[in-house]
């Protein structure tokens, strides 16, 4: 049904395809691929990061053979020169597939673009400039070409729910249900409080140890995922799952690092500073202390329970080079290791068989992030790692470790039910206008004398000031980034965000560079991922 009606797509059209996790969007992606070579016409295959690009080259070359070419930053420039070479000298068909920056590659005779997982942050650059978001730029290519653009998720962001449903400028296409016959597995939200109670002071609680120790006598396959924290941790109290949150924003304050290893508790949203704590003030329990857990530890773990079972390592320490994502997955998918522990990365269109058993540990690393953007990014992944166990014909487990089982997003998560999120969420950021209903733009500052780009960036902000007043705009900052220093530059932001589809409140180009001291650098980030 969905490929029939995405058969009646006219050149300029642009379509939501959500899709659940396993119902075979990458098998319509393929007919509808199919469709446009025989009418002549190239497509375009876009995936958010590098890592998946490997499988969606050997599904589409087995059906297209030697018409399909790969594009991204992890490609040689000899190969990135013979993709440039095919698409302007030669006049037949290809399939191009390739991460954000192939959104710019001149393809003749362009019949579609597909942008798989398109709910992903980084089809968004915010560094180095210019930011641009490759969702837009396709939107704005189908305008000006005779070129159908679909974007392809399970957990669509809300920023295109709202084009779609809310303001009706896409369509929308639905998929509700997996291929494989088995049943969607549950969701198990283990409450990390009770087994910290009951002496498991282990980083994994007593099912899960289970679980694992059975996965090699029933050759099953596992899939662990660590959320990353970003930058700076919150203050997590092991006990009670006391959490510090800023006094004016419902979010939790961060653990900054200064100059000197000096720590201290910010908020990003409204610059409210206050100490750090080495007692949580609920319970008075001495557990209280950064949260987070890293992949390595979770390894080392992992080989120190379980001496004989196979662990592979899937982040981008281990991923680096040509290859590196196609070998580690090849490797798994043989059979030849029994568990894969990863970041984010593991939740994003992995399809094997032989996962029964889907985990996130560390759940809250993402959860209690100062991004208002925290929850839909949170349940995103949450719902993409459940997805990736019992999608043959073996049933699945998911498991989700956590110290807030009361949190909003863990109600959602446990009924599967990321519709009723967008409704319910976007009715509150509506309210409080906050994006998408509004617009945004972060101006980052940086330099290597730590006064003159605080000098500078309270010029800029005073200056800018006069500009937003007249459009309506708000103006917060300047305050020190998430991270105040970074290879040796400091850094410093300001935050603007006005009314929904108005103009950005900044004065001439010239105007406003010539105010940056030659030793200071600024980029302008509009909608930005994180703040």
């Amino acid at each position: 049904k969905a490929y029939l009606e995405m058969q009646e797509m006219k050149p300029g059209d642009v379509l939501l395809l959500w899709g659940e996790t396993g119902s075979g969007k990458t098998e319509v992606y393929m007919r509808i691929s199919e469709d446009q070579l025989l009418n002549n016409k190239s497509c375009l295959i876009l995936a958010p990061e590098i890592g998946l690009i490997p499988q969606l080259i050997d599904r589409f070359s087995k059906r297209f053979k030697n018409i399909v070419y790969e594009y991204h930053s992890n490609c040689s420039s000899k190969h990135r020169s013979l993709v440039w070479k095919k698409i302007l000298e030669e006049n037949e068909p290809l399939i191009v597939i390739g991460t954000r920056s192939a959104i710019f590659l001149p393809i003749k005779n362009l019949g579609i673009i597909i942008m798989d997982e398109e709910h992903d942050v980084s089809y968004k650059q915010d560094s180095p400039m210019p930011c641009y978001d490759a969702r837009n730029v396709a939107i704005e290519r189908v305008k000006t070409n005779p070129t159908k653009l679909i974007f392809g998720s399970a957990t669509p962001s809300m920023m295109t729910w709202k084009k779609s449903v809310l303001e009706k400028k896409l369509k929308l296409v639905r998929m509700n249900k997996r291929i494989s016959s088995t049943e969607i597995p549950d969701i198990k939200i283990v409450d990390m409080r009770v087994e910290f109670k009951e002496g498991n002071t282990k980083i994994f609680c007593s099912e899960l140890l289970e679980l694992i120790s059975q996965l090699r006598d029933k050759e099953e396959q596992a899939i662990i995922l660590i959320p990353r924290r970003g930058h700076s941790g919150f203050l997590s109290c092991r006990k009670c799952g006391f959490i510090i949150n800023c006094l004016n924003c419902d979010v939790p304050l961060s653990v900054h690092l200064g100059s000197q290893g000096r720590q201290w508790l910010s908020c990003h949203w409204c610059n409210h500073k206050s100490k750090i704590i080495n007692r949580c003030p609920d319970c008075g329990s001495n557990a209280f202390k950064p949260f987070g857990i890293g992949t390595q530890r979770v390894i080392e773990f992992l080989n120190n329970e379980f001496p004989d079972l196979r662990v592979l390592r899937f982040d981008r320490d281990t991923t680096s080079g040509k290859d590196g994502h196609r070998n580690i997955l090849s490797k798994f998918s043989r059979g030849n290791a029994d568990v894969l522990v990863g970041t984010q990365m593991l939740a994003k269109g992995i399809d094997m068989p032989n996962i029964t058993l889907s985990v996130v540990i560390a759940a809250d690393g993402l959860l209690h992030r100062p991004d208002i953007s925290a929850e839909e990014k949170s349940l995103q992944l949450f719902l993409q790692v459940a997805g990736r166990a019992g999608r043959a014909q073996k049933s699945g487990k998911v498991i989700f470790q956590t110290y807030r089982p009361s949190h909003p997003v863990i109600s959602y998560l446990k009924e599967r039910n990321y519709e009723r999120f967008l409704i319910e969420n976007s009715k509150l950021r509506e309210d409080a206008k906050l994006f998408p209903f509004c617009e945004v733009c972060l101006l980052k500052l940086s330099g290597e004398n730590y006064k003159l780009t605080e000098f500078t960036a309270t010029k800029l902000a005073n200056y800018l000031q006069v500009f937003c007043a007249e459009k309506k705009w708000k103006l917060i900052g300047p305050a020190p980034s998430l991270i105040s220093k970074i290879g040796k530059k400091y850094r410093w932001q300001i935050l603007l965000h006005g009314p929904e589809n108005s103009k950005l409140p900044l004065p001439d180009r010239n105007l406003l560079w010539e105010r940056i001291p030659k030793k200071v650098f600024l980029s302008i980030d509009v909608n930005p991922v994180e703040l």
